[in-house]
């Protein structure tokens, strides 16, 4: 057995020892996957119901993601959400955000979710400061290290980071990373290393997150 098939096998005995998705959770993805070949981008059932576990033990109310998609996400974050909780999720591609809304109608937390469609970073720095309860970073990884600046900004005093595909498939390990992708991550991952203002943890769920926490 391959490396590669190791980690497929072990990615799916993790899957099957996770709580099941909801039946239109698992809709979306198979939507995702026909309209766009992509759906591996949604971050999956165990990262999905970990970032729901953060949010419940956390008591997160506010909410911010910075990359929509077509909705996954989001649709899992505002189902740990309490009753008087939001989430703002931002999204630049205006066709797969018209999925991800049209979910949202369906689903009994939609009106917890605003998606504002435009620039993430615009949309974060029009926020205020300290009012945040968790970010959740997972859109174009060259903008990395500015969305992490402003999840700092607007994030409360002991208020979460999630940052997803920390890993970028292991090309962060190259001694030399040409890859663009890559060398931001390897970049932020610097940066948070080296950052007095946080706590921080790297997680080997999926491609990597790194959990975060504002002193």
């Amino acid at each position: 057995m391959t490396e590669t098939d190791r980690q497929a096998v072990l990615e799916r005995y993790i899957d099957d020892h996770t709580e099941d998705l909801s039946p239109l959770e698992q809709e979306l993805l198979a939507e995702t996957e026909k309209k766009t070949g992509r759906s591996r981008w949604s971050i999956g059932k165990a990262e999905g119901r970990f970032l729901q576990m953060l949010i419940r033990l956390s008591g997160a109310r506010l909410v911010v993601e910075v990359g929509t998609f077509t909705g996954f996400s989001a649709l899992m974050i505002a189902g740990a959400l309490p009753a008087d909780g939001r989430l703002i999720t931002c999204e630049i591609d205006a066709q797969v955000a018209a999925i991800a809304r049209r979910y949202f109608q369906k689903s009994p937390y939609g009106h917890l979710i605003r998606l504002i469609l435009g620039d993430a970073l615009g949309t974060l720095q029009q926020m205020a400061p300290e009012t945040a309860d968790l970010v959740f970073i997972d859109a174009d990884k060259p903008s990395y290290g500015l969305y992490f600046d402003q999840a700092l900004r607007i994030l409360r005093k002991g208020g979460l980071v999630f940052v997803d595909n920390v890993l970028w498939k292991g090309k962060v390990l190259a001694s030399r990373i040409t890859n663009e992708n890559a060398r931001a991550i390897a970049d932020l991952n610097e940066k948070i290393k080296r950052d007095y203002r946080v706590e921080k943890v790297m997680l080997g769920i999926r491609d990597g997150v790194y959990l975060i926490r504002k002193k």
